[in-house]
């Protein structure tokens, strides 16, 4: 008996067309499960890398310490040397040393250029890092396509080879930048210390210059009373004793000038330290700054590019311009990117290859970024060396000043005694009536503006001595020892 029509014998070509839609079906699955577990993987590489947001909300109110003590006083953590072996006790008027530690703590402008600082290494954490590679991926639905058997996709992975080439230049670039910010933040910690410690010695000279014009009010009010005394008794005439009121007007008025510029000072040194306006401190008296030898100066000057933390810090710009010059060199070179694909047609045919891309340096080919980086060079070099010849002028200007005021406190010093006793003689003399109260007056006025010009003179001699100190190096920057100033390695910041 014949097998039956419709018995699965008598279509066997069928067989094969149900297999392969089978697979076909199959692999589209396997493809769905590949595409989606691609995506959520790379989807997590990402957001595992990711950065994450926190607000920081502006202060409403100053940030200025309100009292001495809420100032930082660990002095330790100053990279100056001298200045970190300072001992800073609030309990006690403040030397000069200490006062410069704390403006190096806690000047407000100096918090600012740390954050700079921060914002280099962050740059030069960036420059370091490679570049992402780039994934992309596509699906095509055939749609009313006789011949169509499947979709279509396509993934593709690329990575820009162009980088590898000029990245270690621009790392090199970047960490030679972070070392010039962080020369940069030394040379402001300097000037900052060398600022606070012309502040303290103009402070100290003030309450010189006052205490000297107190002890002449005290005297001019003591002859004052016993010129009404006299003129009471009907020994003197009244004229006598107006004119005694009228110098001790001027004097007064001399002082009130002084305690003006007092009040002005004090406000520049609570600013420089952060503290606020109305907060007590206590300063010991004017320092007794020995002048440097000028064999002593003139020996740091030989040495000054190994010590001033400014030329240390164009040095390294200059070294990270290097850098950048030989990145632009280097990006001439043609930019190579290759990439990898995986992809299907609709007819079900696989594909692996992968593809070569580079650009041809014809008409570009960063000559123009060259020609600005060996000209941003030669500006870093000709400013270098403007900085360390205007240096060694400064310092010679200083050394004939240095002399000149020596030469002055000299003279004045010489010549004390003498009005010293003239002004003895004149008063005495002005007892027994031998000369009049306007010459006794004059003698007194001439050893008051003597004794005012010695402490001026003194107090330009300190403060030339801190000048010269800023300016070298030669006695704050160093521990007291014979050999040549330098600020070791380990004294910078990393």
């Amino acid at each position: 008996m014949p097998c039956a029509p419709d018995t699965p014998r008598a279509r066997p070509a069928q067989l094969p067309l149900a297999r392969f839609v089978l697979r076909a079906r199959a692999q589209q699955r396997r493809v769905r499960r590949l595409g989606r577990s691609a995506t959520l993987a790379a989807l997590l590489l990402a957001l595992g890398g990711c950065a994450t947001y926190r607000p920081q909300p502006l202060a409403a109110r100053p940030a200025t310490a309100p009292t001495l003590h809420d100032l930082r006083v660990h002095a330790r953590d100053i990279p100056l040397p001298r200045l970190a072996a300072q001992r800073i006790d609030l309990a006690q008027p403040l030397p000069m040393p200490a006062v410069a530690a704390l403006a190096v703590l806690n000047n407000p402008q100096l918090r600012v250029a740390r954050d700079r600082l921060g914002i280099a290494r962050a740059q030069a954490f960036a420059a370091g890092l490679l570049p992402d590679p780039r994934f992309s991926m596509s699906r095509d639905f055939p749609r009313h396509s006789a011949g169509a058997s499947s979709t279509a996709y396509s993934y593709g992975l690329g990575f820009d080879l162009g980088s590898l080439i000029t990245r270690p230049a621009a790392r090199a670039a970047a960490h030679a930048h972070v070392r010039s910010i962080d020369l940069q933040l030394l040379w402001q910690e300097w000037q900052t210390a060398a600022q606070a410690q012309l502040l303290y010695v103009r402070v100290a000279g003030l309450r010189q210059r006052l205490q000297l014009l107190h002890e002449e009010l005290r005297l001019q009010q003591l002859r004052l009373r016993r010129t009404r005394a006299a003129v009471a008794a009907g020994d003197l005439p009244r004229t006598t004793a107006d004119a005694e009121f009228a110098a001790l007007q001027a004097l007064q008025q001399r002082i009130d000038s002084a305690r003006r510029g007092g009040v002005a000072l004090q406000a520049q040194l609570h600013a420089l330290l952060g503290l606020a306006p109305d907060a007590t401190l206590r300063i010991a008296g004017m320092p007794r700054i020995r002048a440097q030898a000028p064999q002593q100066v003139r020996a740091a000057l030989a040495h000054i590019a190994r010590i001033r933390p400014d030329l240390l810090a164009l040095r390294a710009g200059y070294e990270s311009q290097e850098q950048a010059l030989r990145e632009a060199v280097l990006a001439q070179f043609p930019s190579i990117s290759i990439g990898f694909t995986r992809a299907r047609d609709t007819s079900d045919v696989n594909t692996v290859g992968f593809g070569l891309s580079l650009s041809l340096p014809l008409f570009n080919g960063a000559r123009g970024r060259v020609a600005v980086q060996r000209a941003t060079r030669q500006e870093l070099r000709d400013a270098y060396q403007l900085r360390l010849d205007q240096t060694a002028s400064d310092v010679a200007r200083s050394l004939r000043e240095l002399a000149e005021l020596e030469r002055q406190r000299s003279q004045l010093e010489a010549g004390l005694p003498t009005l010293r006793a003239a002004a003895r003689a004149a008063q005495a003399a002005l007892r027994r009536g031998e000369i009049t109260l306007p010459q006794a007056q004059a003698q007194r006025q001439a050893l008051l503006e003597q004794r005012l010009a010695l402490q001026g003179v003194r107090q330009l001699l300190a403060e030339q001595a801190v000048g010269l100190d800023a300016l070298t190096g030669a006695g704050l920057y160093r521990a007291a020892a014979p050999q040549l100033p330098r600020i070791p390695p380990q004294a910078r910041r990393s």
